[in-house]
């Protein structure tokens, strides 16, 4: 007498990239009626294929005991802001580069203009690794202005000496 395994199991939950191996949850899994194969363990985020077949004595539902296939996550870890420049720069005449808040480089490649020498504004930018993602969910690189302020101005007088000159209308 053959038994009939009701449904293929599937991921229960989700797993977000944690940068440790994961193994998911399976709804639907019993492994006195089948056995379970293929990648059942991952670390980077992506999809991976496990796969369950019956033990003998078992069928799914469509009376077959073939190997089915069943695709599993591990979803992007999420960074939760865009760096911005920490500090001030101020014109020196040399290059110059900004330091960053919330700038993780194990999570992002930073990227565009990144040192300057002229006051002015520039665009760095930041895209996230192969793991990570932005919070809307995409991975496009995003941009960060960042400044070199103008240098303060100077003014030496001498007090020794002024030469005053007088200029008289003609009448």
């Amino acid at each position: 007498i053959g038994h009939t395994i009701d449904a293929v199991p599937s991921q229960n939950g989700t797993l977000t990239y944690t940068g440790s191996e994961q193994s998911p949850t399976w709804n639907s899994y019993n492994p006195e009626t089948m056995t379970m194969g293929g990648v059942t363990k991952g670390t980077d985020a992506g999809s991976y294929n496990a796969t369950f077949t019956p033990k003998e004595g078992y069928t799914w539902g469509d009376g077959t005991n073939e190997t089915k296939t069943v695709v599993w996550k591990i979803g992007r870890a999420t960074i939760m802001a865009v760096p911005s420049q920490s500090g001030a720069l101020t014109y020196t005449g040399g290059a110059q580069s900004p330091s960053w808040s919330n700038y993780d480089s194990a999570k992002l490649t930073l990227g565009g203009t990144t040192s300057g020498t002229a006051a002015g504004n520039y665009n760095a930018t930041f895209t996230p690794k192969e793991n990570y993602q932005w919070q809307d969910g995409s991975v496009a690189a995003k941009n960060a202005a960042w400044a070199i302020q103008k240098a303060a101005g100077t003014l030496a007088l001498s007090p020794t000496s002024m030469t005053c000159l007088l200029y008289t209308s003609p009448s």
